[in-house]
């Protein structure tokens, strides 16, 4: 059994498969702040996919073994993928060795009160990888929405905070540390970065509205204008064949505008790519986590 599961700064998504490719539908949970209940709340939603229970006397009938799972989550890891190094919007949970946690909770079933431990029928733990989640949503993108019929995607995700990544033939661009195109700075006179200026995040603060109820305003322009001027610096450094735009605000941006703003920019590059909306949802870390754990041969 295959787990994909995508922890972001407000929800987090789980689902299993058999065969990395098709899956139940997926269990979507708000995304605590403290790292200890979340991390608890998550295994405790994977063992409920995999364990089936009496109703009435709580008795285990069935388990699955699970063989690997994966777990995108917002933020910078470190070099081993254990730890969070920086997280603007999970604080709390840097620092916080989750690859560790699940190694150790995968490999067993724990009933709530603690009455037992039940080791999965298997002679080697499950194998455990955690990536930055908004390189597994984008790589969803690529192999299984708008990016699919495209060599070189980029994606942006603009909700809470503003994150992307470079996908090349279904794989991610080799980094570091990652990608935070969000981090960009826009202003050099203020310091202020992409995300302090059009991040959902940043959005209800400086209007005191949520950015769905922002985007039926005239301010609403100026938001979408500095998303065009990200992603425009987005294509001069990573010259992509597309560019799908996801996250909850992408919903209210209007593409074409998007696009003629981006091309009145575009003083280098003869063209700009095709500018397209994300496909999947809020589930595309869910596709793109299975896609990442077939491409392990897991």
């Amino acid at each position: 059994m295959l787990i994909a599961c995508d922890i972001g700064g407000t929800k987090f998504r789980v689902a299993k498969s058999k065969d990395g490719i098709n899956f139940d539908e997926p269990i979507i949970k708000e995304t605590p702040k403290d790292p200890n209940e979340g991390l608890k709340m998550i295994a405790e939603t994977i063992y409920d996919l995999v364990v089936k229970r009496d109703l009435q006397t709580g008795k285990i009938l069935k388990s699955e073994k699970i063989d690997s799972a994966v777990f995108g989550i917002a933020g910078v890891l470190d070099e081993t993928h254990n730890f969070l190094i920086k997280a603007p919007h999970l604080t709390a949970w840097e620092k916080i060795p989750i690859r560790e946690f699940f190694e150790k909770e995968l490999s067993k079933i724990s009933e709530k009160k603690g009455l037992f431990d039940l080791i999965l029928g298997r002679s080697n733990p499950p194998k455990i990888f955690v990536e930055n989640d908004t390189s597994i949503v984008g790589l969803g993108e690529a192999v299984a929405g708008a990016g699919k019929s495209f060599e070189k995607v980029v994606y942006i995700t603009v909700s809470t905070g503003i994150g992307g990544v470079k996908i090349v033939r279904g794989k991610f661009e080799e980094n570091n540390f990652g990608f935070e195109p969000g981090f960009q700075i826009l202003n050099n006179q203020t310091g202020e970065n992409w995300e302090d200026l059009c991040s959902g995040t940043e959005v209800a603060k400086k209007s005191g509205m949520e950015p769905k109820d922002f985007a039926k305003t005239g301010g609403w322009a100026e938001v979408e204008k500095n998303v065009a001027i990200g992603i425009h610096n987005c294509i001069l450094h990573w010259s992509p064949d597309v560019v799908v735009v996801g996250g909850s605000m992408a919903r209210d941006f209007n593409f074409e505008n998007l696009k003629n703003q981006i091309t009145k920019m575009m003083k280098i590059h003869p063209t700009i790519p095709e500018i397209k909306m994300a496909e999947l949802g809020s589930i595309g870390g869910i596709y793109g986590g299975f896609a990442y754990l077939r491409d392990k041969n897991i």
